[in-house]
């Protein structure tokens, strides 16, 4: 990576490390080796020396995938906030854990992979800013409605945009109405199957461009691309 993109992660480096442990020698070889796992998407035993020991590298990333505290990990932006808070109201007993119909799923429902016409597939929902810089990632089944995964890239912590573009899978009067109560314009198509046809803005609709340029970079990444 160049100097530029190892200044924005410095940031998020987490010194931390666990008891009996020793933390990487190197965060920045750390970060171009997973980089380089992720644009080729070879396998982990694959990893070029020069990147360090693979099996090293790799353990530096698995917390994060699972969405576990990284401890002695490079770094953590993705950890998830809230996440130690049990509400024992939201569950059918009074136990930790998740609900008991959630336990059961196992495999390809856990790692939101469902399936839809292509066959087993993933959506990857992104929230981003005017300059199509991420904000929030969402997952979901391949089968999955586009709406459903409104509500948790709006809960980032980011200024509330003037307007939000996005295309016709959120065109909801739902999320029409939570934009305008946060003041935000919804820039949405319509539906050709609405009764009510709404008028857009195609002038600020072309903006739309800078999520799809955004998607365009993602997909460089084999590793994402055959997700």
């Amino acid at each position: 990576m160049s100097d530029a993109e190892w200044l924005f992660f410095v940031p998020f480096l987490d010194e931390h490390r666990s008891r009996g442990g020793r933390g990487p020698q190197d965060h920045r070889k750390v970060l171009d080796g997973i980089f380089w796992i992720t644009r080729t998407g070879s396998p982990w035993r694959d990893l070029p020396a020069e990147f360090g020991n693979w099996n090293s590298v790799h353990r530096q990333l698995s917390p994060l995938d699972r969405g576990r505290d990284p401890g002695r990990d490079a770094v953590c932006p993705c950890r998830k906030r809230g996440s130690q808070h049990h509400h024992s109201d939201d569950r059918q007993h009074d136990r930790e854990g998740a609900p008991a119909r959630s336990r059961r799923k196992r495999g390809i429902h856990r790692n939101a992979i469902g399936r839809s016409r292509g066959g087993l597939t993933t959506k990857l929902h992104t929230r981003t800013d005017a300059q199509g810089l991420a904000i929030g990632l969402c997952l979901t089944p391949g089968q999955a409605s586009d709406m459903v995964a409104y509500e948790s890239p709006m809960q980032e912590e980011a200024p509330e945009p003037a307007a939000m573009l996005a295309d016709k899978g959120y065109d909801s009067d739902a999320i029409r109405d939570d934009l305008k109560r946060r003041g935000t314009d919804p820039v949405i198509p319509t539906k050709s199957n609405r009764r009510v046809q709404r008028t857009v803005d195609m002038a600020k609709y072309a903006l739309h461009n800078r999520i799809e340029r955004f998607f365009n970079r993602l997909k460089h990444s084999r590793r994402i691309t055959t997700r």
